[in-house]
């Protein structure tokens, strides 16, 4: 009776662990289906181009003069070549996948795969970039208005801070 019991706990183990383990792999492919339907790769290159761009406005922003922009833009060539090379699509694709995996149950992941094989899914997908895109532009134009206030709290606060430097006793 006791080596019934021990081959039925082994054998219920054994189901649990080859379970557990198969669902993780389901859901893995799963992801990777969603990210695939989802154009993840392609929505890294926009971000590529809405940066670069976003950099290309930079010099007139600094106030470089005509000679110093080309100092500039060999920087920036530099600085797009090593995020393309450290923040590109492969280094994030498990590490991405590992996280919709355990935030999503594969019941989500099934029901995100419907919708984005859906035509308003797809529609949401090509529209995406866009969105993004417009996001972006609407975000530089706050940010105009935005950096000089906080450039303006930031002297405020230096000049608070070199008086309390000159005044201890206050």
């Amino acid at each position: 009776n006791i080596k019934m019991k021990k081959v039925y706990v082994l054998a219920l183990s054994l189901l649990l662990i080859f379970n557990v383990s198969a669902t993780e792999v389901a859901s893995k492919k799963s992801v990777e289906e969603l990210m695939e339907l989802t154009e993840v790769s392609k929505m890294m290159d926009a971000m590529y181009s809405q940066i670069t761009s976003m950099f290309n406005n930079m010099p007139k922003q600094m106030g470089m003069s005509e000679e110093e922009k080309p100092l500039f833009e060999n920087y920036m060539v530099k600085v797009v070549t090593l995020l393309k090379s450290e923040m590109n699509w492969e280094k994030f694709k498990e590490p991405m996948i590992d996280i919709y995996a355990k935030r999503f149950t594969e019941e989500e992941i099934q029901g995100l795969i419907k919708f984005y094989r859906s035509e308003l899914g797809q529609a949401t997908v090509k529209k995406m970039p866009l969105i993004m895109q417009d996001s972006m532009m609407m975000s530089q134009a706050l940010m105009k208005s935005f950096m000089p206030k906080v450039q303006e709290l930031a002297m405020e606060m230096q000049k608070e801070v070199q008086k309390s430097r000159q005044d201890p006793s206050e």
